[in-house]
């Protein structure tokens, strides 16, 4: 009788630990399929680069959220080295359209202009189509503040249209340097996270 009872107790624990063992592997499974659509909004906002929203921080303050939640053992430290990824990112936004645009033979007022005119077409389109109207007019606001600001010094149109092209693809240039950096940042985080 006692065999018969440890035998059906042997039965129970062993589906028990087979319904465990299903439901840790259903958990896993889960988790898994949450990470990589965690991933995927992490492009999502690194595309907002192009709509001039800062997209790589937004990124790296959801890194940062997951972090925390996972008790700072999934990124950890490097957590620095995706910050300063980012701190970089900016630089060469705020910074390459400039110089790419000076290198080509631009007056100071020429570069002024397409840093002013590429700000203010973010804003100004951000406002007539939200979302893609930032990139379009930030785009043609460089291009067009170069062009004034060169016409007005040079009183050239030939030359202001040479800047103010140069303008264009300078702040151009400096959104997909932005966004590259940023994908480095996200792939430190898928590295660091699917291990």
């Amino acid at each position: 009788m006692r065999s018969l009872e440890s035998g059906r107790g042997s039965i129970a624990g062993g589906r028990v630990a087979s319904a465990l063992k299903r439901g840790t592997r259903l958990a896993d499974i889960f988790q898994h399929i949450g990470l990589v659509l965690f991933y995927v909004l992490l492009f999502i906002l690194n595309l907002l680069i192009f709509l001039g929203i800062p997209g790589s921080w937004i990124a790296l303050a959801a890194i940062l959220i997951y972090d925390i939640a996972s008790g700072f053992s999934t990124v950890g430290w490097v957590l620095l080295v995706m910050v300063a990824v980012a701190i970089l990112g900016e630089l060469v936004e705020s910074f390459l359209g400039l110089v790419y645009v000076a290198q080509k033979g631009a007056t100071k007022w020429g570069v002024i202009g397409a840093f002013v005119g590429g700000f203010g077409g973010v804003i100004a389109g951000s406002l007539v189509i939200p979302f893609i109207g930032s990139v379009l007019f930030g785009l043609a606001g460089a291009f067009t503040g170069a062009v004034i600001c060169e016409y007005l010094y040079y009183e050239s149109m030939d030359k202001a249209l040479k800047t103010g092209f140069f303008a264009f693809i300078g702040k151009l240039g400096a959104m997909l340097v932005k966004y590259a950096l940023g994908l480095v940042m996200i792939g430190i985080f898928i590295y660091m996270s699917w291990r």
